[in-house]
């Protein structure tokens, strides 16, 4: 059985991948909102996809161990997914990016990626971790739930936009 490799990413040095990841996984999430809501990811953001990605990706995928960790993920040699966590407030890390290309769905790498995440978090100390998930993720969501999220109000920190907030499922697990 081949098993994902994680690579810790640099933001400097593994920027071009992150991007990359990037572009792809917010492309998908801003479409399926798009499909629910009728705006156009402009609208949603503010501005186009490819600056907000470079505008965002250091603050998303630049947290160090042990404040944060953000993962490049392999299976097979190929560039297959990524996902991290990331500083919110004393105490309390969020679950970042987690997305599994396409053509590596069904091999259980979301559940490995969130997994890691959260032993890297009870390693560096965190006692909660806190999340966002949209309706159309629902695989994601099944794998939240198996590791014990449960659903809680929107928190302060979180990266989307408030009028996305109603068609947002935010969750929350204890360490």
């Amino acid at each position: 059985m081949t098993l994902p490799q994680f690579i810790l990413a640099d933001a400097a040095l593994h920027h071009q991948q992150l991007v990359e990841l990037n572009m792809e996984y917010l492309g998908w999430v801003l479409d399926g909102f798009g499909k629910i809501t009728g705006k156009s990811a402009f609208d949603m953001l503010g501005m186009d996809l490819a600056p907000y990605v470079e505008s965002t990706v250091n603050k998303v995928c630049g947290d160090a161990p042990p404040r944060g960790a953000f993962y490049l993920v392999e299976f097979d040699g190929a560039l297959a997914g990524m996902g991290g966590l990331r500083f919110v407030r004393s105490g309390v890390a969020e679950v970042k990016r987690i997305y599994v290309r396409p053509a590596f769905r069904g091999k259980r790498l979301g559940d490995a990626i969130l997994q890691r995440i959260l032993n890297d978090a009870k390693s560096y100390g965190y006692q909660r971790m806190v999340l966002d998930t949209a309706p159309f993720m629902q695989s994601a969501q099944r794998v939240y739930e198996q590791h014990g999220f449960l659903d809680r109000p929107p928190y302060d920190e979180v990266e989307a936009p408030k009028e996305l907030h109603p068609f947002i499922r935010f969750m929350e697990k204890a360490l």
